[in-house]
């Protein structure tokens, strides 16, 4: 599924002759998709990010404002960038904060600076009037390319990237039995329970850079993209809310397919499964299949050890939803990190988080010394 553009795919039903960055158009959909499918992640797991059964259907996620560019040379779709605006935490002050994401251009395009140029272009016309006090995006740390080209960007006429911090990204798998040991094993938020929760997660938002703002309208924006009140699980101490979290599962709207594997990881694959089913995890997926995995949302705790009692609610509820993965981020110097990495025994994935001085007067933004804890499920 991944990795492979069909002729003509990349096409769509533009004008053959366009060229050039516009915005994203609904004749543009089956191209864009196909590009996404064909934009592959390197790795042991090769994986690609998509966007079916429609790209529209994941736009405006948490009630953020998407802005989405193509870029066209001879008629074919070659190049792509986002930007989602939502209100987000920084300097303990909720503001618009910009997110640039599904930065793709089409290995082996020819003048691609050039491309990169007019797409920054494009996605700083299109956020004018937004009022957007900070940018920022994600790299994988090994992309040697990609940071080698956007952190001297400005040589090249491209918007500068500052590093902000490092970025763990846990992908758990799922045990197919859990049991509940204690009263505390983790409750489904009711709707009576609403403002506490809400008071809970903004609190622990205030603490951080880029946490969303939590507010009733936040919810209801969840809501459209299959996140509701009774998805949040609450554990409590001494009566009081000390944990909550809520998975999302995206699958409807954005996937992670699997491309394939490296020689190594392909030859055991078989053994690793047997171990895998015996000790209650999924197996690793047949390549071209799409990953049964959900994001965790607005999962923090008061302090890292009630990890220990709000995980395994969290990985029964994920059981019952059909996932075999659960994913969530934190900075690399996050207090609670230690804990995860012994509880959850997941892959790790790593990237760098930039500030980006796009716009008119292009300017970075300044952010204190707080940590960084953006929802995965935004990314």
């Amino acid at each position: 599924m991944a990795g492979r553009i069909a002729a003509g795919e990349l096409t769509g039903d533009r004008d053959p002759q366009a060229e050039g960055v516009t915005p994203f158009a609904p004749e543009d959909d089956a191209a864009l998709r196909a590009l996404l499918r064909a934009s592959v992640v390197p790795g042991a797991v090769r994986v690609a990010f998509t966007r079916e059964p429609r790209y529209a259907a994941g736009e405006g996620l948490a009630g953020g404002h998407d802005h989405t560019v193509v870029a066209r040379r001879d008629g074919a779709l070659v190049g792509v960038g986002r930007c989602s605006i939502l209100p987000l935490y920084r300097n303990g002050q909720v503001q618009r904060i910009g997110y640039l994401g599904e930065l793709r251009v089409v290995p082996g395009t020819s003048r691609a600076v050039r491309l990169l140029r007019a797409g920054y272009t494009a996605l700083a016309h299109a956020v004018a009037s937004e009022k957007v006090e900070a940018f920022f995006t994600s790299i994988t740390s090994d992309n040697d390319r990609a940071r080698r080209v956007l952190e001297h960007g400005g040589r090249m006429g491209l918007p500068a990237y500052r590093p902000m911090a490092s970025l763990v990204t846990l992908v758990a798998p799922l045990r197919r039995a859990a049991r509940t040991t204690t009263s505390e094993a983790g409750n489904a938020c009711t709707p009576g329970e609403q403002e506490e929760l809400l008071a809970f997660l903004d609190r622990q938002a205030q603490g951080v850079h880029l946490a969303l703002s939590w507010r009733a309208a936040r919810l209801q924006a969840l809501a459209a993209h299959g996140v509701g009140l009774e998805d949040f699980v609450l554990i409590r101490r001494g009566g009081d809310i000390v944990g909550c979290g809520a998975i999302w599962d995206q699958r409807p709207f954005r996937q992670v397919v699997i491309d394939g594997y490296d020689r190594a990881l392909q030859l055991a694959r078989p053994l690793a499964n047997v171990a895998m089913q015996l000790s209650a995890r999924a197996p690793l997926p047949p390549p071209g299949s799409v990953l049964a995995q959900g994001a965790l949302l607005g999962a923090v705790v008061a302090q890292p050890s009630d990890w220990a009692v709000l995980w395994p609610a969290l990985q029964r509820q994920g059981v019952r939803r059909g996932l075999d993965w659960l994913s969530v981020a934190r900075d690399a110097r996050a207090p609670d990190l230690p804990t995860l990495r012994e509880l959850l025994h997941a892959r790790e994935y790593h990237t760098t988080l930039y500030d980006v001085a796009l716009g008119t007067p292009a300017r970075h933004a300044t952010w204190d010394a707080r940590l960084v804890r953006p929802e995965v499920g935004l990314l």
